[in-house]
């Protein structure tokens, strides 16, 4: 996995946030029906709106990534972080009842993604060699 494999991988990462994180910060009330959530109140909007920031952040950051901006290999630790935790919690919420199965096969891909970037810092190009 060399070459143009893993800025084609953080490329397709950026755009999956993006795709994530525009309906909620643009249009929330559409993008919770889509989830099937319940629609939300209007005091809540703000956290939907906010929740999509972030996630296009995020994105920004796998686009970085992609292009070969230093710092690359820290914002892929903190993607991993980010990606397993929103696993944990949605999962967590879907045992309990509380989260919809389109949510869960959503967080699946964060979880695809959790795992690319675990290789990308074990084996790839974010691999730091170890101090002899």
């Amino acid at each position: 996995m060399t070459g143009k494999f893993w800025p084609a991988l953080f490329g397709i990462a950026a755009l999956y946030n993006f795709a994530a994180g525009l309906p909620p910060l643009l249009i929330p009330s559409l993008s919770a029906e889509n989830l099937g959530l319940p629609p939300y109140d209007p005091q809540h909007i703000i956290i939907a709106q906010l929740a999509g920031l972030l996630i296009c952040l995020f994105g920004i950051g796998y686009a970085m990534v992609a292009m070969g901006t230093p710092g690359g290999r820290e914002i892929v630790i903190l993607g991993t972080i980010g990606k397993l935790g929103v696993v944990l919690l949605v999962f967590g919420h879907l045992l309990w009842g509380h989260a919809p199965l389109g949510l869960a096969v959503a967080a699946g891909g964060d979880f695809l993604f959790a795992l690319a970037f675990l290789v990308y810092l074990t084996k790839g190009r974010g691999a730091r060699p170890v101090p002899a």
